[in-house]
């Protein structure tokens, strides 16, 4: 009797023992999870405003995005961007020994300035180290070329979770057109309006990269809207329901210069994003549309 007493108990040990490693299997299986922070500069009417969006004291910012607030004229379908974005940067580094790490967004008044007051606010999506993670770069060399793009190549074995770019110089007549992720490399576009400038600028490309997450997949979910309408706005999600967004990216449906990001915003929920965009102060007839990159994990 004791016997099988004792064998009851083994056997219901083992099978919480076997429970417990599936559980842990399952945990294993699953990507990190990501939360997303936010801040915003006050309304005015500035020509330049930038903030940064602080991940919690031990996370890293590992894609993010901005929203520009009032920097348009007119209303759509004939709204007319007045602000355009030129920074959307990931950034870690240790200050004193500890950690800092946050998105930070940069945009400016467009050549001809703009009287109205606008805002712009950053978001950071953050998580604990990611396993493999590093942080890339590269520059453009700095000229007055009509368009520069750039692109950042992750380390072999790694994959792009996150990404960014940057305009240094062109005071508005500049804008960053695409900021795009792809499976192992991201990359920045950037077009001087049509008016052109005389001046220096460059763009840098930004990637975040690791070790493949469980079902890591890059999507481009544009949302075609066939018609020249401005602004517009693209909601989207990964196609898998059950998948969270690490980093995101957008770009203008290959207009050029006469239609600049004014947006990208990672949803608070971890399952899509939202595109924003606007033709500039001349406009255009022609139908566009824009293209959302999303990096969907398990």
């Amino acid at each position: 009797m004791m016997r099988h007493m004792r064998l009851a108990v083994l056997l219901a040990a083992t099978g919480l023992f076997t429970a417990q490693l599936s559980v842990a299997a399952a945990e294993a299986a699953s990507a990190p999870d990501v939360d997303r922070v936010s801040a915003r500069t006050g309304v005015s009417s500035s020509s330049e405003k930038t903030v940064r969006a602080r991940c919690p004291r031990g996370e890293y910012a590992i894609g993010g995005g901005a929203l520009i607030e009032g920097g348009t004229s007119g209303q759509s379908p004939d709204a007319r961007a007045q602000v355009v974005l030129t920074r959307l940067q990931p950034v870690a580094r240790r200050q004193h020994g500890r950690l800092e790490s946050f998105f930070e967004a940069a945009a400016h008044e467009d050549g001809n300035g703009f009287h109205g007051s606008w805002r712009l606010s950053a978001y950071a999506v953050c998580a604990d180290r990611l396993p493999g993670l590093t942080y890339v770069s590269s520059a453009a060399p700095a000229g007055s070329p009509p368009s520069q793009t750039e692109m950042v190549a992750c380390p072999n074995g790694k994959v792009a979770v996150g990404g960014g770019g940057r305009i240094d110089g062109g005071r508005g007549h500049v804008a960053l057109t695409e900021a795009g992720i792809q499976d192992t490399f991201t990359f920045a576009n950037a077009y001087e309006d049509e008016n052109g400038f005389q001046g220096r600028w460059k763009v840098t490309a930004y990637g975040v990269c690791a070790d493949q997450p469980p079902g890591y997949v890059v999507e481009v979910a544009g949302q075609p809207q066939g018609n020249s309408a401005s602004g517009k706005t693209a909601n989207v999600t990964c196609s898998d329901a059950d998948q969270r967004v690490y980093g995101v990216g957008l770009g203008n449906g290959g207009q050029q210069n006469q239609v600049v990001l004014t947006g990208i915003v990672p949803s608070p929920t971890q399952s899509g994003a939202t595109g924003f965009a606007t033709e500039d102060e001349s406009g255009t007839p022609a139908a566009w549309d824009m293209d959302v990159f999303l990096v969907c994990v398990d």
